[in-house]
């Protein structure tokens, strides 16, 4: 019974992150992906909210930019991880995809599940996006040549911005 829901996780796995830059690698958590969370419904009202975070690095003088993300329900625990994908489409178009949730069991300290990649071997220009929140999509642009970088989207009841 345990190999065929291993085989299911491992295809739902190469669903959900499919890219054509490896160097744009899917934030941690991924592998543990189940079939099921790739494009259900989320809850009413579910939506994913986005931020770009600075943080020095070990080489002296340099930064390296994330993409912060967090859904806005309060899940099982506040470490939950949310599956987050980031693939380079052609030129300046950049996919992101929100799968689900992996739990992480913890029941004491709940709140919403959160995931970080990295963006530090995209070139500074403005891109832009295409966001899957399970079933539902929108768009919106990546602008890495501000400081901090700045993000919009078309449709705020899927992806907004993380203040």
């Amino acid at each position: 019974m345990r190999l065929p829901l291993l085989l299911a996780a491992s295809l739902a796995l190469f669903s959900c992150r499919k890219s054509d830059d490896p160097s744009l690698a899917p934030s941690e958590g991924v592998a543990l992906a189940a079939e099921e969370d790739c494009g259900t419904p989320g809850p009413s009202g579910y939506l994913v909210l986005l931020r770009t975070q600075q943080q020095a690095v070990q080489l002296p003088g340099t930064v390296e930019t994330f993409l912060l993300s967090k859904d806005n329900v309060f899940n099982t625990s506040g470490n939950d991880h949310l599956i987050a994908s980031l693939s380079r489409q052609e030129g300046d178009v950049l996919s992101l995809h929100y799968c689900g949730v992996v739990h992480d069991g913890m029941t004491a300290n709940a709140g919403p599940a959160r995931s970080s990649i990295s963006l530090q071997d995209l070139p500074a220009q403005v891109y832009r996006l295409r966001i899957t929140v399970r079933n539902r999509h929108t768009t919106g642009t990546l602008d890495l040549t501000t400081t901090p970088a700045r993000l919009s989207f078309a449709d705020t009841t899927v992806a907004a911005v993380w203040r």
